[in-house]
């Protein structure tokens, strides 16, 4: 089942002028129906940089936490020595 986001819009209005609907949700996300289903979603810049910064962090937490155990092996260092 895809994710509902209010707003809302549908595809034939959306394509009569994008550019408006973009400007009326500001920086909220909302989607673009075809026969009331999601086609796609708008994102502003911002609420994308958020979402793949998150996705970033996903993806590094399995990582982190492999080498959690490896933290008695580390040498000290100043960044400076580098």
């Amino acid at each position: 089942m895809a994710p509902v986001i209010n707003p809302s819009i549908d595809i034939s209005e959306f394509q009569k002028n994008p550019n408006r609907s973009v400007k009326r949700a500001g920086s909220h996300p909302f989607a673009v129906l075809t026969d009331n289903k999601p086609t796609f979603y708008v994102f502003s810049p911002e609420a994308f940089a958020e979402i793949a910064e998150i996705v970033s962090d996903l993806d590094l937490a399995p990582k982190l936490k492999k080498r959690v155990p490896e933290i008695g092996k580390a040498v000290p260092m100043k960044i400076e020595d580098l």
